[in-house]
């Protein structure tokens, strides 16, 4: 008996010893080809790597030999030092008055500010000049304008907020209320919602209200609504229930129009003072809390429906078809033929007649015309064998 159990006891070990043998076979040959999985592994990496790495040297190269250079269109404004950056919130490009004009406000590594107004320096200064820069204040001469300005042209009914323009020339004579500019008296008006006076102060255009199905409703901004102006315009738009809504100026100030509600037919028309009108929506007049609309100095009323916003609507016709959305209007530059019309966006410029031309690498873009010149205005930086930046004022005649 005690033979058999130490008979057994060998058989039993001499399997387990066995089994462990063969355990640890397998154990090495996983292990052998782990490792040479993981040795493929990192030679295809570092393969790959030094590819990666070969192409980023090509892209490089590449970059280097496309390396922008100033041309003929483009001015040196001015340089910039190695450590010194723009503040881009800060950095326009306005067309005033005929000229183009240019304005950035730069930093270096010290936090010293510094203004260069028209290719001049002035600073340091501690804090961003901000305050200093010597913009216009009209908004659709800002590059950040998207053509809408409705904060500055909504026209407020029957509330507590009041045009502080209108209120400023606005005066009660014998119980009636006139306009009251430069020492003449227009009217007299039941109501003035909205008015604006241009920069010369010399001329202005007012949205009124004469008469309407009562009144105290007139006297509320609710009736027959007018366009006036200093020069003796009188554009009536709406019935006697209806009422003003927002007020447009061309950016000469020698036309306006005027949106308003029609209670009766329950429809928006828009009326400018040359007599053009255009039938619309609320939706058309206040997407997304801002209005894709103008007026041009002839008095055509341009707009950009809210359902197919790469129509580009004159007076409510169809006068030119881009193959992108119209979304900043201050990108739109209008040509006299409207199809010829061009509109910037994303390193092309888009034109009405459904064409498109690539124009890469530009920055803040500023249409406007220049001696009879219409072109596209924007700057370019050209590095210099040394770190500095030059800043240059390009353009591309349209």
């Amino acid at each position: 008996m005690k033979k058999i159990i130490i008979l057994c006891m060998v058989v039993f070990f001499t399997a387990l010893n066995t089994n462990a043998q063969l355990f640890n076979k397998l154990k090495d040959k996983a292990a052998k080809a782990l490792e040479s999985k993981k040795k493929t592994e990192t030679t295809s990496k570092s393969s790959e790597e030094k590819q990666e790495g070969t192409n980023e040297t090509q892209s490089t190269s590449n970059k280097t030999k496309t390396k922008w250079q100033p041309t003929a269109d483009c001015s040196r404004l001015f340089q910039m030092e190695k450590d010194e950056t723009f503040l881009y919130d800060e950095t326009k490009v306005v067309a005033v008055n005929g000229r183009v004009i240019t304005y950035f406000v730069i930093t270096n590594k010290k936090y010293e500010y510094f203004l260069i107004e028209d290719g001049k320096r002035t600073g340091p200064f501690k804090e961003a000049p901000v305050k200093q820069m010597n913009m216009v204040s009209d908004k659709k001469n800002s590059d950040e304008d998207d053509g809408s300005s409705e904060d500055e042209e909504k026209i407020e009914i029957g509330s507590d907020k009041k045009d502080p323009v209108a209120q400023h020339y606005s005066k009660t004579i014998s119980n009636k209320l006139y306009i009251v500019f430069n020492g003449k008296n227009f009217g007299p008006y039941d109501f003035v919602g909205k008015m604006k006076v241009s920069p010369d102060k010399k001329k202005f255009w007012a949205a009124v209200v004469n008469g309407g199905a009562s009144a105290m409703t007139a006297k509320m901004g609710m009736g027959n609504s007018y366009l006036v102006n200093e020069a003796g315009v009188k554009q009536k738009g709406g019935d006697q229930n209806s009422f003003a809504m927002k007020m447009m100026i061309s950016p000469s100030f020698s036309a306006a129009a005027l949106s308003i509600m029609d209670n009766t037919g329950q429809k928006v028309m828009t009326v400018s003072s040359a007599g053009k009108q255009q039938e619309g929506n609320i939706e058309d007049l206040y997407s997304g809390g801002k209005a894709i609309m103008m007026v041009t100095d002839n008095g055509d009323i341009i707009s950009v429906p809210t359902q197919s916003p790469t129509q580009l609507m004159v007076n409510g016709n169809e006068a030119a078809v881009f193959k992108v959305p119209i979304v900043h209007m201050s990108r739109l530059f209008l040509m006299s033929d409207y199809k010829k019309s061009v509109y910037y966006s994303k390193g092309k410029l888009y034109r009405g007649d459904g064409t498109e031309e690539a124009l890469e690498g530009i920055t803040f873009p500023k249409f406007a015309t220049v001696n009879n010149q219409s072109a596209i205005y924007y700057y370019k930086i050209h590095e210099t064998e040394t770190g500095k930046k030059d800043i240059y004022l390009c353009k591309k005649i349209l």
